[in-house]
C-alpha cells in the first residue's frame, strides 16, 4: 500500500526537489522492510547463520592456491570440510595440516579456530564496544543466547571476560610451548610459531596440529612437560567461560553457582573414570600402551581421557585400540565439554541433570535436587530434548554413512567418526580423507550441528509462539 502511494506521488511530483525527497522516502521504506524481515528471524537461526558465513569465508580462502604448499587450487569440497571442521573446532582433517597447507593456509585455519572457538557473537560485541556503539535489546538477547547467559544486561561483561581469559591463557601457555619447542626441540623461530599456534588449537579444543602425517601427538607420548601444557589448555577451555569467571570471582566452593559445582564435579569424575578405564583396557595392548613403562602408560591414559571428550589430540594410535576402548570413548565424546566452553557434545550439565532426574524417579522423589538446590522442570525437559535430538541425529548420520559408504569401512569406525564429529572432538582413526563426497557432506552437517548445539539447530526452524490455550490433561501409561 505504502509502495503504491509513494509511486503515485512520484508521478505527481513536479520539481526535482520533491522527486528526490520521495525517492529518499522509498529507500527508507525499503530499508525498514528489510530490517523487519531480519527482526522476524529467530535468534537461533541468526547464530547458525553467523557460523555459515564464517565457514563460507574459510572455504574461499582455503581454496586459493596461496593456501597450499604445492601452489595449486584446493578441492572446493575439501576446503568446505576443513573450514567447517576448523570453525566448529572439531579437528577432523582431510588435508595434512602440517604438510598440505602453506603458512597462509595454516594462518587461515587458526583464524577460523579462534573465531569459532570464542564465538562470532562475542567478537561482534567486543567490536561494538571498541567503537563505543550501544547494543539494542535484540542484539543483547542474541549474544545472551550464544553465551548461554540468563541476564541480557550482563552480556558485555561476560564477553569482555571471555576475551581477557582467552588472550591471557593462550598467551601464557603459548609462551611456555614456544620456549619448549624453541629450546628443547631445537626448532628455532619455527618453534615459537608452533607454540602459539598449538596453544590456540588446544585451548579452543580444536585438535588440529602441525606435526604432519596425521600422527597428532603420538611422538610426544612420554613428554611430561608438553603433555601437561596441552592437558591444562584443554581442561580450562572445556570448563566454560562462565565457570572460569565464577571461580575467579567467588574463590570458594560455597560461593559458586550450582552450574559451576556441577561442571567441576562431573569433569573431575569423568576425568578420573576415563583415565582408569583407558589404562585398564589398554595397558596390556602392545600396539598402544603395552610397550611402554607404567608411568608413561598413566600419562598417556590421562592425556587421552582429557582430550577424548572434545579436543581430539591423541598420543595413542587410535586405530589399534580395542573395541571396548572405542565404545567407551564414544560415550565420553557424546557427553563432551561444558556449556559456554570451546567444546561440543551434549554437555556435562545435561548428563548430570538427566542422571539426577532418573535417580529421583527411581527413588520416587518429587523433586530433582543437586547440591541442595532444586532443578527446574524446564531444565530437565531441555536436557531430555538435547539428549533425544542428539541421539536421533547420530542415528540418522550413521545410517546415511552406511548407505553412502558402500561398506568400505568397518561399522565401528563409521560409528566412531560420527560421534567424533557430533561431539566436535575430531579424533580420527585414519579414515576421514577416504570418505566420498556425499559422506563428507553428512559429516559437515554433523560437525555444524555439534558446534552450534542440537537444540539451537532444531529451534532455528521454528519461531517461538506463546500458547494461548491449555488443554486438559490425561494419563498415559509409560514403561
Amino acid at each position: 500500500m505504502r509502495k503504491s502511494i509513494a509511486h503515485e506521488l512520484t508521478k505527481e511530483a513536479t520539481s526535482d526537489f520533491e522527486r528526490n525527497q520521495l525517492i529518499r522516502y522509498q529507500k527508507r521504506l525499503h530499508y525498514r522492510r528489510i530490517m523487519r524481515r531480519i527482526a522476524a528471524i529467530n535468534r537461533s537461526t541468526l547464530i547458525g547463520m553467523s557460523f555459515v558465513l564464517l565457514i563460507l569465508l574459510g572455504t574461499f580462502l582455503l581454496s586459493l592456491p596461496i593456501s597450499h604448499s604445492d601452489g595449486q587450487w584446493g578441492n572446493t569440497l575439501d576446503a568446505f570440510f576443513t573450514a567447517t571442521s576448523a570453525s566448529c573446532v572439531t579437528g577432523l582433517a582431510v588435508w595434512d595440516t602440517g604438510k598440505d597447507l602453506s603458512l597462509f593456509g595454516q594462518m587461515v585455519l587458526i583464524f577460523l579456530i579462534q573465531v569459532g572457538g570464542i564465538g562470532i557473537m562475542t567478537i561482534t560485541t567486543l567490536f561494538n564496544f571498541g567503537l563505543h556503539r550501544k547494543m539494542n535489546i535484540r542484539q543483547r538477547l542474541l549474544v545472551q543466547d550464544s553465551l548461554n547467559q540468563d541476564d541480557p544486561g550482563d552480556v558485555m561483561r561476560v564477553a569482555m571476560s571471555v576475551f581477557k581469559y582467552t588472550f591471557f591463557l593462550e598467551f601464557f601457555f603459548g609462551t611456555l610451548l614456544a620456549l619448549y619447542f624453541y629450546f628443547s626441540m631445537d626448532m628455532g623461530y619455527k618453534g615459537i610459531y608452533w607454540g602459539y599456534w598449538h596453544a590456540i588449537s588446544a585451548f579452543c579444543n580444536a585438535g588440529f596440529d602441525l606435526v604432519g602425517n596425521y600422527e597428532s601427538l603420538t611422538g610426544f607420548q612420554g613428554d611430561v612437560a608438553l603433555n601437561l601444557c596441552f592437558i591444562m589448555l584443554i581442561l580450562i577451555g572445556g570448563l566454560g567461560f562462565t565457570v572460569i569467571d565464577d571461580l575467579l570471582q567467588k574463590r570458594s566452593w560455597k560461593g559458586l553457582t550450582l552450574h559451576s559445582k556441577i561442571v567441576l564435579v562431573v569433569n573431575a569424575i569423568l576425568l578420573a573414570v576415563g583415565t582408569l578405564l583407558i589404562w585398564l583396557l589398554e595397558h596390556h595392548n602392545a600396539a598402544t600402551l603395552g610397550g611402554v613403562g607404567t608411568g608413561q602408560q598413566w600419562l598417556a591414559s590421562l592425556f587421552q581421557s582429557v582430550s577424548l571428550r572434545t579436543a581430539g589430540f591423541n598420543t595413542i594410535d587410535l586405530a589399534s585400540l580395542s573395541h571396548a576402548t572405542l565404545f567407551f570413548m564414544m560415550g565420553m565424546m557424546f557427553v563432551g565439554a561444558s556449556p559456554t566452553s570451546t567444546g561440543g557434545g551434549v554437555k556435562t550439565t545435561t548428563f548430570a541433570v538427566l542422571l539426577a532426574s532418573t535417580l529421583a524417579l527411581l527413588r520416587d522423589k518429587k523433586d530433582v535436587v543437586l547440591f541442595r538446590r532444586r532443578v527446574e522442570t524446564s531444565v530437565i525437559n531441555k536436557s531430555l530434548a538435547v539428549f533425544l535430538l542428539a541421539i536421533s541425529w547420530i542415528t540418522m548420520a550413521v545410517f546415511l554413512l552406511l548407505v553412502l559408504d558402500n561398506n568400505k569401512h568397518p561399522f565401528e569406525f563409521v560409528l566412531f567418526e560420527v560421534f567424533s564429529a557430533m561431539g566436535t572432538v575430531g579424533m580420527g582413526i585414519g579414515i576421514t580423507p577416504e570418505w566420498n563426497a556425499w559422506c563428507k557432506l553428512v559429516l559437515i552437517v554433523t560437525m555444524f550441528i555439534g558446534r552450534i548445539g542440537i537444540l539451537t539447530f532444531g529451534m532455528s526452524f521454528f519461531n517461538k509462539k506463546v500458547d494461548k490455550l491449555r488443554y486438559p490433561t490425561e494419563n498415559i501409561m509409560i514403561g
